[in-house]
């Protein structure tokens, strides 16, 4: 926390738009807050609906970065929303190492609320195929369309998603892979553990 909020001061004058979870769960996000004047921004505390009421006391965060997959879908996005409008928070879009089809349901989500006016993260330009026909959504100006046509827009291409489910089961998990440390194989993360 105290390297986070060292760090926070000195990237303030360069007016970036939010510090992403500078520290570790609410409390720490909180005094983060305090101490520097770039608005915090999480996918991770709260990330649930459960954790936004004592995010809101605690004033731990200013805009929440949403996922469909924590978020109960779009829905619970819209809801979420809601929720941050009447507490003057920002909302924006999270991603991941999603496929086209969760993007498809991102963007068509994202496209339905205004508020959402920060930018949202993209991790998809790191992907070198996808499961969806046609392969790669193009981005255009630093954009992706919102996908056109029936469901939302996009089709899955079943050769695709054979070869990626016999990937998966050869490779594994690929967040699994950030929790987990070969040499050391009964060592799992730990807030301040070793």
């Amino acid at each position: 926390m105290q390297t986070a909020c060292r760090v926070g001061r000195r990237l303030e004058d360069l007016d970036i738009e939010y510090f992403e979870d500078p520290a570790w769960g609410l409390e720490g996000n909180a005094a983060v807050r305090k101490a520097v004047r770039i608005p915090i921004a999480t996918n991770m505390y709260p990330n649930k609906f459960d954790d936004l009421g004592p995010a809101i006391r605690m004033g731990a965060v200013d805009i929440v970065l949403t996922d469909l997959h924590y978020w109960e879908g779009p829905r619970g996005v819209k809801d979420l929303t809601a929720i941050c409008r009447t507490f003057n928070m920002g909302v924006a879009m999270h991603s991941g190492a999603e496929f086209g089809i969760e993007l498809a349901a991102m963007l068509h989500t994202a496209s339905t609320i205004p508020e959402m006016h920060a930018a949202g993260d993209a991790h998809y330009h790191f992907l070198e195929d996808d499961i969806i026909e046609g392969g790669l959504m193009q981005y255009k100006d630093g954009c992706i369309e919102v996908p056109k046509g029936p469901g939302l827009g996009v089709t899955l291409d079943e050769e695709k998603m054979d070869k990626y489910e016999r990937y998966y089961e050869e490779k594994g998990d690929y967040y699994a892979r950030f929790h987990q440390d070969p040499r050391n194989p009964d060592w799992f993360p730990i807030v301040g553990g070793r």
